[in-house]
C-alpha cells in the first residue's frame, strides 16, 4: 500500500495533537498533569507491538517471561482513523476511496511508529476492537484498512454523529473523506463536544475540484440515486466552484472551533507532498 520510500519518508515524525488525553496503558506520550516524574512506576505483561526499549531484560533471563517496565508520567494516546467508505468516494479514477486507504495507511504508520493506540474502521461503523500498537502491527494495520470495501451510508453527518454516540477512548479522531454532505459543519461540533480532537482530511477528484463539463447533462447522486439535469455553463461552473469554496471555508471554520484541524487533499498529490507541505508546516506533525 505504501512504497519502501514513502515508508522511511514518514519514520521520522509523529502525530501531534493539540490537547493531551489521558491514555488506557502506559505508552510513550507525556502526560499534561503535573507532580509525575520518569520514575520506574510499575510492570504490566508484554503485548505484540510493545517497544522493546521498555522489557525488562533481568526478568525475561530469570523467569523466562517477558514484562515491560511502566514510568509514571509516559500514556498512550488513543488515535481513531474513520475511513469514509460511501458509495461517493468510489468516484474518480483512482478513485477517492483508494487515494483515502493511503492517505489512512500513512496516518496509521506514523501513530504506530509513535506509540499510539490506533484503531482503524469505516465511518460508521460502530464495531469494537482492541487497537494496534507497535511497528509489529504494521500489517495488521494495512489489513484492517484493505478490508474497507465501499459500504452503504446514510450519509457523512449521519455517521459521525454516530461515532459521536458511540463510548470510544476519548482521543485524536482523522476523519478521511469527501465530506459534501451540506450538514457536514453541525455534525463535527457535535463530535467535538465529546472532547475528542478532530482531523478532517477531504479528499476530492480532479473533476470535482475543477469540473470539464458542458451541454446538458444528468447528475445522479451516487448515495441516494436522486437525479438532477443541468445545463452546464461557465455560469453554472462558477457557481458551483463558489458553493464549493464556501462549503469548505464551512468545514475548516467548524472544525477550528472544536480545536482541530482541516485539509483539503486533491486525488494523486504525492503522498510525501502532504506529509511534508501540509502536515509538518502546518504542525499537524513533529
Amino acid at each position: 500500500m505504501l512504497s519502501p520510500r514513502e515508508l522511511r519518508a514518514l519514520g521520522g515524525f509523529r502525530l501531534a495533537p493539540r490537547k493531551s488525553f489521558p491514555g488506557k496503558v502506559r505508552g510513550e506520550r507525556l502526560t499534561s498533569r503535573r507532580g509525575l516524574s520518569i520514575e520506574f512506576a510499575d510492570y504490566r505483561e508484554y503485548a505484540e507491538g510493545d517497544d522493546l526499549r521498555h522489557l525488562d531484560w533481568n526478568v525475561l533471563a530469570r523467569l523466562e517471561t517477558p514484562v515491560m517496565r511502566t514510568y509514571r508520567d509516559e500514556e498512550d494516546l488513543a488515535v481513531h482513523i474513520r475511513l469514509d467508505a460511501s458509495p461517493s468516494m468510489s468516484f474518480g479514477e483512482p478513485s477517492k476511496l483508494d487515494y483515502a486507504r493511503r492517505l489512512a495507511m500513512a496516518v496509521g504508520v506514523m501513530g504506530l511508529i509513535g506509540g499510539d493506540a490506533v484503531s482503524i474502521r469505516p465511518l460508521g461503523d460502530t464495531r469494537r476492537f482492541p487497537p494496534l500498537r507497535g511497528r509489529a502491527s504494521y500489517l495488521r494495520l494495512q489489513e484492517g484498512i484493505t478490508a474497507t470495501d465501499e459500504r452503504a451510508s446514510e450519509g457523512f453527518a449521519r455517521d459521525v454523529r454516530t461515532l459521536a454516540s458511540t463510548s470510544i477512548s476519548t482521543g485524536l479522531v482523522i476523519i478521511i473523506s469527501d465530506a459534501l454532505d451540506p450538514d457536514a459543519a453541525a455534525a463535527l461540533n457535535l463530535l467535538g463536544g465529546r472532547g475528542h480532537e478532530v482531523w478532517l482530511l477531504q479528499t476530492l477528484s480532479a473533476v470535482e475540484i475543477d469540473p470539464d463539463l458542458e451541454g446538458d447533462l444528468r447528475l445522479i447522486d451516487a448515495e441516494s440515486g436522486a437525479e438532477v439535469e443541468i445545463t452546464a455553463n461557465s455560469e453554472a461552473i462558477a457557481r458551483y466552484r463558489e458553493n464549493l469554496r464556501a462549503h469548505n471555508e464551512g468545514l475548516a471554520s467548524a472544525v477550528r472551533r472544536i480545536g482541530g484541524r482541516f485539509a483539503s487533499v486533491a486525488v494523486g498529490t504525492p503522498l510525501e507532498d502532504v506529509v511534508q507541505k501540509t502536515m509538518r508546516r502546518e504542525g499537524w506533525l513533529r
